[in-house]
């Protein structure tokens, strides 16, 4: 009884915590945050949204987690990794058809690239990454923007200011338009420090304080990177007003920061400043000290960042030869289809010439000599008549006499001269009533001197009649078929074609132009 209680009892908790929902939101922010603070502790709970994305397929969240590690690769100057990651946020993504995914893995790379010295793919990446989010005026979108404002920053060099002014202009205006207070003061940070650092090159020293100030103003005391950041670049603004001492102590702040939590892509920057400000100062030891450092973290880094560039170059060339092959693998399908094509329309073609070439010489002998008279074949329908009056007697069989059959034989004669068989309505049996004769008396002498059965013979005759009109009047060859349907009784265009194409072996269109080409 007891094992009872504890086994519903632990059943009932394990239920309970598997129905509560990973917070996904809550957890990336939290990891954002980390970021800028310490990238370290960041990786520690992007792996945890990372195992639980893949869980439950939350697929967006698991993009933006690959993003972020990319983010602190780079930030860490792993330059592999960094494209590594951005490569799988961005393979997720266009999986999925996420479009503020697709942009922040374009956003990575183009930032990477631009520090490996690959301009055009940087370009590339960044122009990617904001044609997905132009659009996009959710407070997510308004972010997204303004970062890849700020990332084109990366591959303008110190004359292009007024570039550089419309791009930070830009991720002001768009940072300043999210709702979210917090996130929002979060962003105009680097914005406002990048603004106020590219008014330094400039010498408009005023302007770039104000800009300094408000970064600030904004800035956390735990948020260590923008912190770090914002130290450095008073620190350049300072050295380009010539006040290296005051450089100095704003670079050392700021190399303090870069220390504590490895931001080594920082730490290059701060400790080339250090070097040449120290330089100023006339203070060799130092100057000399910061260089050899500098040139120690970019040796460290210089590896790292070879391979990565290979890597990229090779991915390309590789994308490149699978384009070739797909390229050459169409070409070749498509050749071999023209040629298909080509040898298809080539029979159709010799198929067509053929048939034209039949149906002139069937025309010709029809044209000198008349309709070829068909053999007689035994109509079931007038079996089926005859047979319900006599069933012991065929039309074979039948005897008439000799005053009888002529009687019959002068009908037909007058049937045919005024052109009865045109009309509709004839039958076997109308006929037969209007020669005052019965059915199978009529029926015999059709087929002992006409050698047809009643449906070929008005058959015959109707065609006939057509194929003399149409051979002696050309006005009859501008008709359509419809109406030469309609002029010799069928009750249907489909009906008169079947009749004619039985008896004179092609289509009534075909016959009007072979008879256009031989007359």
């Amino acid at each position: 009884m007891k094992k009872k209680v504890l086994f519903v009892f632990f059943s009932f908790i394990s239920i309970y915590f598997f129905s509560q929902s990973y917070n996904f939101e809550g957890e990336y922010k939290y990891a954002r945050i980390l970021s800028s603070k310490n990238p370290d502790s960041s990786e520690i709970v992007l792996n945890q949204i990372i195992d639980a994305a893949q869980k439950e397929n939350q697929l967006q969240y698991l993009a933006k987690a690959y993003y972020l590690k990319s983010y602190n690769s780079y930030l860490k100057s792993d330059a592999k990794s960094s494209l590594d990651f951005a490569e799988k946020a961005l393979s997720i993504s266009e999986q999925n058809d996420y479009a503020i995914g697709k942009a922040l893995a374009y956003r990575m790379q183009g930032t990477q690239y631009a520090k490996l010295g690959l301009l055009k793919e940087s370009s590339q990446s960044l122009n990617n990454a904001i044609s997905e989010v132009k659009n996009d005026n959710t407070d997510e979108g308004h972010e997204l923007k303004g970062m890849i404002y700020n990332s084109f920053l990366i591959l303008l060099n110190q004359n292009e200011y007024g570039k550089k002014e419309y791009y930070s202009k830009n991720a002001i205006w768009e940072f300043q338009k999210i709702s979210n207070i917090t996130r929002r003061n979060e962003l105009l940070v680097s914005a406002y420090t990048n603004m106020g650092y590219n008014l330094s090159e400039i010498k408009k020293f005023d302007q770039s304080k104000v800009f300094f100030k408000k970064a600030l103003a904004l800035v956390g005391n735990e948020n260590y990177y923008l912190k770090c950041n914002i130290l450095h670049d008073i620190g350049f603004s300072f050295f380009e007003q010539n006040k290296p001492d005051s450089a100095v102590s704003y670079f050392q702040k700021a190399l303090k920061i870069a220390d504590v939590y490895d931001f080594n892509e920082k730490k290059i920057e701060i400790t080339k400043n250090l070097e040449k400000a120290y330089g100023k100062l006339n203070d060799k030891d130092n100057s000399q000290k910061y260089r050899l450092q500098n040139l120690e973290l970019k040796d460290s880094v210089a590896y790292n960042q070879k391979m990565a560039v290979n890597q990229t170059l090779s991915s390309k060339e590789q994308h490149f030869d699978e384009k070739l092959t797909e390229s050459y693998t169409i070409s070749k399908g498509l050749i071999i289809a023209c040629i298909a094509l080509v040898i298809s329309l080539g029979i159709v073609v010799f198929n067509s010439l053929q048939l034209r070439k039949k149906h002139k010489k069937i025309v010709a002998e029809i044209y000198q000599k008349g309709i070829t008279p068909a053999s007689y074949e035994e109509d079931p329908q007038e079996s089926t008549e005859d047979n319900k009056n006599d069933e012991n007697t065929s039309v074979s069989d039948i005897k008439i006499s000799p005053e009888a059959e002529e009687n019959i034989l002068k009908g037909l004669k007058n049937f045919e001269e005024k052109l009865h068989f045109n009309n509709k309505n004839i039958s076997r049996y109308n006929l037969a009533n209007d020669l005052n004769v019965n059915t199978k008396y009529l029926s015999a002498v059709i087929k002992k001197h006409k050698n047809f059965n009643f449906n070929q013979y008005i058959n015959h005759l109707r065609i006939n009649y057509i194929v003399d009109h149409l051979k002696n009047d050309p006005q009859y060859r501008k008709y359509k078929i419809n109406h030469l349907a309609e002029i010799t009784g069928y009750s249907s265009h489909s009906a008169f074609s079947l009749e004619f194409k039985k008896i004179i072996g092609m289509h009534p269109s075909a016959f009007i132009k072979a008879l256009e080409d031989i007359s």
